[in-house]
């Protein structure tokens, strides 16, 4: 089953995933997501980061995609899979 939403970003129909549990590598959610956001359940790191996990949605409408966290799953993560913009500075 395929959903289409309207990106008011892009102004695109964009297709809303369905939810799974296949556990998948960064790389593996990177390729699937592009630029957008994703919210991964069970995430699993390393010492260097974000090794693997369940894709649960992606989008790319940060708003939207997190509204998808109906906080029923315990872990997750939420993350931006595109190209950084390098002019920016992040400080947490």
């Amino acid at each position: 089953m395929l959903i289409f939403n309207l990106d008011k970003k892009m102004k695109t129909a964009v297709e809303t995933p369905e939810v799974t549990n296949e556990v998948m590598t960064w790389q593996q959610i990177k390729d699937k997501v592009g630029d957008g956001w994703a919210i991964i359940s069970n995430p699993e790191f390393n010492g260097q980061g974000f090794v693997r996990g369940e894709l649960f949605h992606y989008g790319y409408n940060k708003s939207e995609v997190y509204q998808k966290d109906t906080g029923e799953r315990k872990h997750v993560y939420y993350r931006y899979c595109g190209k950084r913009d390098p002019n920016i500075i992040l400080m947490l």
